[in-house]
């Protein structure tokens, strides 16, 4: 199976690295430009989190994007079960980083795309040296 024929999560900053097209991170704008053949989840936590860092003109951009997609973004408003997000603290996960872990399993969905390479089980200490967008799929 292939990344194209799942739902994904992108990692905030995989959205806000890739609009801005940071030289150091290049690989992120590249990514944005496969959108067409993802098929890409947005929860909640990502769109808060999207919302508080970029800015106005920076959003206009992200949601003109994802308008042009064939295949609309399928965008999750609920809020994360306190438990599941408990889980991923307790694995060692940063707040945000449980809450869309929490999100993920919520939602049944097996790859989160990050920059920084966090292991499968989201844990800090297993993190990639380099930086660039990595594949996490979840058991």
């Amino acid at each position: 199976m292939s990344i194209q024929d799942e739902w994904i999560i992108l990692d905030t900053n995989i959205w806000i690295f890739g609009l801005r097209r940071v030289p150091e991170v290049f690989a992120c704008a590249e990514l944005l430009q496969t959108l067409p053949r993802l098929r890409v989840v947005l929860p909640r936590q990502i769109l808060q989190e999207l919302q508080a860092n970029l800015i106005n003109d920076e959003l206009k951009s992200l949601f003109r994007l994802l308008n042009r997609l064939p295949i609309p973004p399928k965008i999750d408003w609920q809020k994360a079960a306190p438990e599941t997000v408990a889980k991923y603290q307790r694995m060692g996960c940063k707040l945000g980083d449980a809450v869309v872990s929490a999100h993920a399993e919520e939602l049944g969905i097996k790859t989160l795309v990050t920059e920084t390479g966090i292991s499968s089980k989201n844990l800090p200490d297993s993190r990639a040296e380099s930086r660039g967008p990595r594949m996490i799929e979840k058991a």
